[in-house]
């Protein structure tokens, strides 16, 4: 076990030179609060990212806070892993194609008592990387938009068992992190000042999330259902509002007067408030689930402004075979092996087109023997968007590898 907790510490430590090799365009991140994480762990990523109904005492599911009740007693459980997407962006004329890693996930999850589990993680939230240019009517002069920056979740969650079959939980999360955008003006004539409006959004706020979740045996099936809501609300925030007038010296901008300034002033971010609903089937081999999810980004504003977005939707669909658990001396036979899939509505909708987004997916579950860990591989192939109305067809392939360590704990040893 103390050599699978170095593994995944040295896992976290990558994050950093991995991060500095990322180059990352990502023009639809200029809307809402960025490119929202696709927040599931590998084991359900590749299983079409279904959650809402899904089960197991040896894995944390943070989507649904009512399933840490039902984790093994004395058994301390720990997730982490990296993510990796490749895009290629397409419009009718041009295309390019980016890469972006980072940790996907760190979660903690443990029993308290036999009735009550609990689980603490960090998860990314969403990223802006964006670097583009726009026509203006002005022949003489170019708009430019940059954006940078991210949000992170920190949660802490509880569930309690109020019957052995029905259980109910909720998550605490902590939102926080900065949204930088930069708009420029540049004249084709080097005789005019340039323009730079540079905003600054530090976000630091709570919101709640919580769930119920029913599972009862049907023959030799366990069946399982449950609700999630996500209250959304207001999450406190800063801004900061920075106007410039510069000129380029050998392609470096050069300020030459500052003429608006703007101190922080507090604020806030309006979230979309949500509803999830899912069910799966059980057995020795098999796990059936479907998801429904759906959020309000009609609600959305920052410091007022709603950028005109559009209520999201999601149906997920995925399954996972396991041929025998219990056979030791045929490995494959206790491997999982996974598939799923899910269509999106957005919760963009831009020159009339409302972007969809479809994604096919698989991986397996790689159970090692000696320590008991199971390492989780999937992939998820996908498109999203249109090159209709001079729009961006968005198609990409996003990978995960993920560790599950568990070990019993608060165990008093007979010998030493």
């Amino acid at each position: 076990m103390k050599q699978l907790v170095k593994l995944a510490f040295l896992l976290l430590l990558s994050i950093n030179s991995v991060n500095a090799q990322n180059e990352v365009n990502a023009p639809y991140s200029r809307f809402g609060l960025g490119e929202l994480t696709a927040n599931y762990t590998p084991t359900m990523a590749a299983m079409g990212s279904v959650s809402q109904g899904v089960f197991n005492p040896l894995v944390v599911n943070y989507n649904n806070p009512a399933s840490y009740a039902f984790g093994y007693r004395q058994r301390f459980i720990m997730q982490t892993g990296l993510g990796h997407t490749t895009n290629r962006m397409q419009t009718l004329d041009a295309s390019q194609i980016t890469n972006y890693t980072n940790l996907s996930h760190f979660t903690i999850g443990f029993p308290v008592a036999k009735w009550w589990g609990t689980s603490v993680g960090i998860l990314p939230y969403s990223d802006i990387a964006y670097s583009f240019n726009d026509n203006w009517e002005d022949p003489a002069a170019s708009l430019f938009f940059e954006g940078s920056g991210g949000l992170s979740r920190f949660y802490m969650g509880h569930a309690f068992t109020l019957h052995k079959s029905l259980s109910i939980g909720g998550n605490l999360n902590y939102l926080f992190g900065s949204l930088n955008t930069i708009r420029k003006v540049v004249f084709e004539d080097d005789s005019y000042l340039h323009t730079r409006h540079t905003d600054q959004t530090i976000v630091s706020g709570f919101y709640y999330d919580c769930g119920a979740m029913f599972k009862t045996k049907v023959s030799d099936w366990t069946l399982s259902t449950s609700v999630t809501l996500d209250n959304g609300g207001d999450v406190s925030a800063k801004k900061t509002v920075l106007s410039e007038t510069f000129r380029f010296n050998n392609l470096i901008e050069t300020v030459e007067d500052t003429f608006a300034y703007s101190s922080t002033k507090n604020g806030s971010i309006v979230l979309p408030s949500g509803f999830a609903a899912g069910f799966s089937f059980s057995n020795d081999q098999w796990l059936i689930a479907a998801d429904y999810t759906t959020k309000n980004w009609s609600q959305f504003s920052n410091f007022g402004v709603s950028d005109n977005l559009d209520n999201s939707s999601r149906y997920a669909f995925g399954l996972e075979f396991t041929p025998d658990r219990k056979a030791i001396n045929k490995y494959f036979q206790m491997v999982r092996y996974r598939l799923g899939a899910y269509t999106a509505n957005t919760y963009l909708n831009l020159r009339g087109q409302h972007l969809e987004e479809k994604v096919v997916s698989f991986g397996f579950g790689l159970p090692m023997k000696r320590s008991g860990t199971l390492l989780n591989l999937s992939a998820e192939l996908g498109q999203r968007g249109t090159t209709q109305e001079n729009l961006i067809q968005d198609t990409f392939a996003r990978f995960k590898i993920g560790l599950v360590l568990s070990d019993i704990w608060f165990i008093k040893r007979k010998y030493d």
